[in-house]
């Protein structure tokens, strides 16, 4: 769900992942101002003409929407219809057995979540992005390109890292919050 910057994104991750020839194409209520095929995937139509095929069988999706609220709430209203979210992990990514990543997440190219880290349902952790031993990331989180999420430090649901943002040892960053590009959050929180 998505045809944009992030649903491409997306897209080349499952393609790395093996996972071609399970794409059936993009959802995306602009459909009709965009081509006919994104990257030779055909644009099926809006989230409504998803929402009508969830009616008939299921299907495996991917909610690539950048805004961290709206994508969260497409996915719900879509798990309600019985919609089964994929976790897209790239191969040049490292996820630790012992760590657990919701559904629905992406994991692009260099992402890594070390052990005992939990990243929450219908996140994106970006290139070189870090999530650190026993941190906790919240549902629907944007990790931009090279982040770090320290060890124990907890980012809350919705919450935005800009590129390269550091969120120190056992800091917090509340539920929405936005932290700037090259920005430090210690522990005390955001």
């Amino acid at each position: 769900m998505g045809a944009g910057g992030y649903g491409r994104l997306a897209l080349d991750v499952l393609i790395a992942s093996g996972f071609e020839s399970w794409v059936i194409g993009f959802y995306d209520d602009a459909h009709a101002v965009l081509p006919d095929k994104v990257r030779g995937f055909p644009v099926l139509g809006d989230v409504a003409m998803l929402k009508s095929m969830l009616s008939v069988e299921a299907v495996h999706v991917v909610v690539a929407i950048t805004d961290n609220a709206v994508r969260l709430r497409l996915a719900n209203s879509i798990r309600a219809l019985g919609a089964r979210f994929f976790t897209a992990v790239h191969p040049a990514s490292y996820a630790s057995a012992e760590s657990v990543v919701g559904d629905g997440s992406v994991l692009a190219a260099g992402a890594v979540v070390h052990p005992d880290a939990a990243v929450g349902s219908h996140c994106y952790v970006g290139p070189g992005a870090v999530v650190d031993r026993d941190a906790v990331v919240g549902a629907g989180v944007w990790v931009s390109a090279g982040s770090v999420v320290g060890p124990g430090a907890r980012v809350g649901a919705r919450a935005v890292l800009g590129q390269n943002a550091s969120v120190g040892r056992r800091a917090v960053v509340e539920e929405n919050a936005e932290i700037a590009a090259l920005s430090s959050v210690e522990e005390g929180g955001s």
